[in-house]
């Protein structure tokens, strides 16, 4: 996804999942948000490395940081709806 908006004139892909992995570990999960530049790919690829599951259900391992509320469904549509935006401003003098 954001390799799409890179190849669009946007902002530099994301570092690689291992990478993003350091990032969660040592600074957060606002940290690595903000370095996976919100890229919602990025950011589910560096979470599932922290899914578990136990007696009441799945959940994501690491401290109350925003990681387990956030929603991959709503991040995407909110990155389509960005760069779909964005595409027809881009387009819109044509």
């Amino acid at each position: 996804m954001c390799a799409l908006v890179y190849e669009n004139g946007g902002e530099e892909p994301a570092p690689p999942r291992d990478e993003l992995l350091l990032i969660l570990d040592a600074e957060g999960f606002t940290a690595m948000t903000l370095a996976a530049n919100n890229c919602p790919a990025c950011i589910l690829s560096a979470l599932r490395t922290k899914n578990a599951n136990d007696q009441t259900g799945p959940y994501v391992i690491g401290p109350e940081d925003g990681r387990q509320t956030w929603d991959y469904k709503q991040a995407k549509t909110d990155f389509w709806s960005d760069f779909n935006s964005g595409q027809a401003e881009k387009h819109r003098e044509y």
